[in-house]
């Protein structure tokens, strides 16, 4: 089996609802869909979902990276062959990470179509069935986010998170209608997206300690390492590392300066799967849970990051895999199963999924 040709496919999903954080209100997100061919007739897929509020690349971005770049370097070699196209990927470029892991989705698509079998079983097998989901609460008036709650807990979620960032009274004035219309046995986690200094980061994790916390989630700016340990050291709820987290090097940081109480990784803003498995485990060494965030990722990347999810025994918190909860379409021909507050990966081979494109292309 050998690769032949890379196809990069933009397309653009409107959201169920706005979402909105402190930094503005976003109607609508940018996609691009990698296929990669074989001379043997399999198909690859892959999904970049960049998100320009949180990373350094746009859909415009990839496709041009894809398609000038990457492609011409994968063709006549196997896609078996992952760690050295990872390496010639790293060489040939710096960053350009979500392009980086669209390919490598789709060499994973393509070797467990050939062999027959899913993904997670690629990855050392299913420690568990399917991930539990910490649900995003839309951003509105205290009592809209309770009412929501409540409409997330009927269906099954019994974890919820808060984009915060507001000012201190409003974010405490939500999470404190959040708790009290859900009661105290659904987990509640906070995401301030770096909008609060050192000393407002404590203030509101302070302001917020009656309310039993899961988590806090990257207060203050990404850069800001000393202040997380700081915060860490002076507050009782557990301190998630997040938009601090892109590579290896930056989870081996964190341990070290005891920054965080816990780590996301995203797989996409890591580059793919190989540099995740490399995060998860220098977390793992290091006594540090971990959770999978997201880029709000449509089917393919979803089913990705389910697969990883399920492989992998330092994942111990409910993920933030949640784009086609958010997102009002999908690109594939069957929905991904998500019940009772949990998502399965599909059980086909490789990625286990069948496109459906024709109605999410852009134009081109």
């Amino acid at each position: 089996m050998r690769i032949t040709r890379l196809e990069a496919i933009s397309v653009t999903v409107r959201f169920r609802h706005p979402f909105v954080v402190w930094r503005g209100a976003v109607e609508s997100k940018g996609h691009v869909i990698v296929l990669v061919h074989t001379d043997d007739g399999h198909v690859g897929v892959g999904e970049a979902a960049p998100f320009l509020q949180y990373a350094a690349e746009t859909p415009e971005d990839v496709r041009a990276t894809l398609e000038c770049y990457l492609a011409p370097l994968l063709e006549g070699f196997d896609p078996f062959e992952l760690e050295t196209l990872g390496g010639m990927f790293s060489h040939a470029l710096e960053g350009h990470n979500f392009s980086k892991c669209a390919v490598e989705m789709a060499l994973w698509d393509l070797v467990g179509q050939k062999l027959g079998v899913p993904l997670y079983q690629l990855l050392g097998g299913r420690v568990r069935e399917a991930l539990q989901i910490a649900v995003v609460l839309r951003t509105g008036s205290p009592e809209e986010a309770a009412r929501e709650a409540r409409e997330r807990i009927a269906q099954g979620f019994s974890a919820l998170k808060l984009k915060l960032g507001f000012g201190l009274e409003e974010d405490v004035e939500r999470v404190r209608r959040v708790r009290e219309g859900v009661g105290p046995g659904i987990a509640i986690r906070v995401d301030p997206e770096e909008s609060y200094n050192l000393k407002s980061a404590l203030a509101l994790a302070r302001a917020l300690e009656p309310q039993g916390l899961e988590l806090m989630s990257q207060p203050v700016p990404r850069t800001a390492w000393e202040d997380m340990r700081l915060l860490r050291e002076r507050m009782t709820a557990p301190l998630l590392a997040d938009e601090c987290i892109v590579t290896p090097e930056d989870v081996l940081y964190c341990a070290h300066t005891g920054a965080a109480d816990a780590i996301n990784i995203k797989v996409p803003k890591s580059g793919g799967l190989l540099n995740a498995r490399r995060m998860i485990a220098i977390a793992q060494a290091a006594g540090l849970p971990c959770l999978l965030g997201s880029m709000l990722e449509l089917g393919p990347g979803t089913a990705f990051a389910a697969h990883f999810g399920v492989s992998s025994p330092a994942i111990t918190w409910p993920c933030e895999i949640q784009g086609p909860i958010l997102l009002e379409a999908d690109a594939l021909e069957s929905p991904l199963r998500i019940e009772n507050g949990r998502l399965w990966p599909p059980d086909g081979p490789g990625l286990g999924i069948k496109l459906e494109l024709d109605r999410l292309r852009s134009e081109d």
